[in-house]
């Protein structure tokens, strides 16, 4: 929201990638990058005014990238510093993510409906294999 209480705007490519690239050098902390994103991705009404679907996606990560987990109980995951935690997603995995968007949007703006027909299928794909496997187990 904006300190007038109207929601905030959508944030266009261009400012998505300036914030990955500075939190990917370290510029930037992994906290500030969530709290950034958070307006865009939590609550009602999260998501539903950004039309770039490769901003969507950069915002479906972007908040995640301060998880830490606790060593000793892996399964256990919070925001915020590490404290006596670690980093659930190294500094490899942030600037690999980056690569792996920057990918995606160049080949998305070669093509956006080829783009979308191809995430379709992929999806597609991935629940039938999850039925099928489904299927598979023991009851």
């Amino acid at each position: 929201m904006s300190d007038l209480g109207a929601p905030l705007p959508p944030p266009a490519r261009v400012e998505v990638a300036a914030r990955w690239h500075a939190l990917a050098r370290g510029k930037v902390t992994r906290e500030s990058v969530h709290a950034w994103a958070v307006p865009w991705v939590e609550g009602e009404g999260a998501l539903v005014d950004v039309e770039d679907p490769l901003v969507v996606t950069a915002l479906q990560h972007l908040p995640g990238f301060d998880l830490c987990q606790d060593p000793g109980r892996p399964g256990v995951v919070w925001h915020g510093t590490a404290g006596e935690g670690q980093w659930y997603h190294s500094h490899d995995d942030i600037a690999g993510g980056l690569t792996r968007w920057q990918a995606k949007c160049a080949l998305y703006d070669e093509d956006p409906q080829g783009w979308i027909q191809t995430v379709r299928e992929q999806a597609g794909a991935a629940i039938q294999a999850e039925e099928e496997e489904r299927g598979r187990r023991p009851h």
